[in-house]
């Protein structure tokens, strides 16, 4: 081998290397990704198709070539979970958005059609008039069936009823920071509706409050702002207390909190409503050598602080009530909260922590915190015990609100 051929060959190795795409193996990836979930993810045995899905996506492996591909790949396969909680990166542009957080509008098939069962208050969504009870005909100028391959990456047909509504209400978020173009069927006809960024009424509500609040008749009306990863919640929270004066009962909302947040927050506020140390949750943690189920029950408390609440109080959640939402919502409810009014919650699963994948370059957020109601059923298996539209109701009135007011009257009386 003469000299030019030796530099020509180290030369095409030195740039093989640099590129880096030609040393991606997407198998170790795949193998790296799959070990995570087997060791720290909490819930990974109530998902009965995980077997099925793991061999469906294991096979499109064959045609990744980079690491974003793997990505873009996985984060499909992780909405087969259905776990809001669940959640790969980093993100993009072109990616679908974290779902609740970018979602305005909630979805169900019913007989087959895409119906849309409650509409976020004071989003792109409301003020553009849409509804409960509107029947969705396309998004993103994709059939409803299109659109929901396109954001599982399978067909349709092999799909649950289950993974077939979070994969709708994906799709009717859109892509990250990008409008969307619904149509609807309403009264016999389509209409054609665009719809800003579902992303924008949220990150617009970093700039205000992060707890609204004012009196409803005698009775003090405190809202959440999205903001339960904020200690100025806290704060905030306890100078509505003092602002409010007395009332004779508490409405608390914690229907606007999809991004969840954490107990540090949570805590203080809890700690209102209660006149010594009390269970709000329970856990076990599920960690490489001990499966939660193994794992001691432990328990989580709320410690009393000032000024405290005497008189009843009542808990308005819904479909973006998520993950410490759902948590404080719980634990009013073990603290004594005279109801729990609205729609299912979220169900963002567990308490998170975010592992590195090195074979990729990403990032997977798993649940590895199993979490319990005080009274030791599992946190998402919770449902409001007065079930109504969480947000809206057909012709946009808050029934939910109202029946708080009724309640909180009938235990004051």
């Amino acid at each position: 081998m003469n000299l030019k051929t030796k530099l020509y060959l180290a030369g095409f190795f030195i740039s093989s290397a640099a590129c880096g795409n030609e040393a991606f193996q997407p198998a170790k990836a795949w193998q790296e990704l799959n070990s995570n979930l087997v060791t720290h993810y909490a819930y990974l045995g109530d998902f009965e198709g995980y077997q099925q899905s793991k061999q469906l996506f294991a096979a499109k492996l064959e045609n990744i070539k980079t690491k974003q591909g793997f990505i873009d790949l996985s984060q499909a396969y992780l909405r087969h979970f259905t776990d809001p909680h669940l959640n790969m990166g980093p993100l993009n542009e072109d990616d679908y958005i974290v779902y609740p957080t970018g979602a305005d509008l909630y979805a169900e098939f019913v007989g087959g059609i895409a119906v849309i069962q409650d509409v976020k208050r004071d989003s792109a969504a409301d003020i553009a008039g849409l509804r409960p009870g509107n029947t969705v005909a396309s998004i993103n100028n994709q059939t409803v069936t299109a659109a929901v391959e396109d954001v599982m990456q399978v067909p349709f047909s092999s799909l649950s009823h289950q993974q077939r509504n979070y994969a709708l209400n994906v799709a009717l978020g859109g892509k990250r920071y990008q409008p969307r173009t619904i149509e609807l069927i309403k009264q016999g006809e389509i209409t054609k509706v665009t719809l800003a960024a579902s992303y924008d009424a949220i990150n617009a509500l970093s700039d205000g409050p992060k707890v609204s609040f004012n009196k409803l008749g005698d009775f003090g009306y405190i809202r959440f702002n999205n903001a339960m990863g904020n200690e100025q919640t806290v704060v905030e929270f306890t100078k509505a207390l003092q602002a409010l004066g007395k009332v004779t009962g508490y409405i608390l909302d914690l229907r606007n909190t999809p991004s969840g947040g954490n107990t540090g927050v949570a805590e203080p506020i809890l700690g209102h409503f209660t006149d010594s140390k009390a269970v709000y949750q329970q856990y076990r943690t599920q960690t490489p050598a001990t499966n939660y189920q193994s794992a001691v029950l432990e328990q989580a408390f709320a410690t009393p602080q000032q000024p405290q609440v005497t008189v009843p109080f009542v808990v308005l959640a819904g479909r973006w009530t998520g993950s410490i939402g759902e948590g404080m919502t719980i634990g009013f409810d073990a603290l004594g909260a005279k109801a729990i009014i609205g729609a299912p919650m979220a169900d963002l699963l567990g308490g998170i922590k975010r592992l590195s994948l090195n074979d990729s370059g990403a990032w997977v957020e798993v649940g590895f915190e199993r979490l319990y109601h005080a009274d030791g059923s599992f946190r998402e298996a919770f449902e409001p015990d007065m079930l109504r539209r969480g947000d809206m109701d057909k012709n946009g009135n808050d029934v939910a609100l109202e029946t708080a007011i009724k309640v909180l009257g009938q235990n004051i009386q």
